[in-house]
């Protein structure tokens, strides 16, 4: 069987595509500040942030964990042996990707940082023109009819 061989965005892995613009934005938002939050909202920001980024990780955490338990691959471009479709994966094809944007939303927020949020546009249309399609060629290519299946009851995103 002919494996697809990734290149450019798909050999970045998947949480530095998510982690370079948001150090990008960063940069932009020194010198060119969008947003400066007034003090009575940091603290809701604060809080909403960190929640943001526990759920995320917490979501991203768990897909993993099934992952390892079924002793499958996490790396995007490498073969998987295991289709998982417990957890998680009841309701989104992509739980890890969704904890990364989570993640995200809850950095930009708790940095009050308008360009991280017009960042975020970047990792997830990498994600859903490149490496999203290629992992779904990939498991179309090994688990066929059943993966069909799945992708037709369970949504990529949410």
């Amino acid at each position: 069987m002919n494996e697809e061989r990734p290149s450019g965005w798909l050999l970045v892995p998947p949480p530095l595509l998510f982690v370079v613009p948001l150090l990008l934005s960063q940069v932009f938002e020194r010198f060119w500040p969008l947003l400066v939050a007034p003090p009575a909202w940091q603290l809701s920001f604060r809080w909403i942030g960190i929640a943001l980024i526990v759920v995320g990780a917490a979501h991203a955490a768990s897909a993993i964990a099934l992952f390892l338990q079924s002793r499958t691959t996490i790396v995007p471009h490498h073969r998987s042996s295991a289709l998982v479709t417990s957890g998680a994966y009841r309701w989104t094809r992509n739980p890890m990707y969704v904890g990364l944007t989570f993640a995200y939303l809850g950095v930009a927020i708790l940095l009050t940082s308008i360009w991280a949020l017009l960042f975020l546009a970047l990792p997830l249309y990498i994600m859903n023109a490149h490496v999203i399609p290629m992992e779904e060629r990939q498991l179309d290519a090994v688990f066929g009819e059943t993966y069909a299946h799945y992708k037709a009851h369970v949504r990529r995103w949410l």
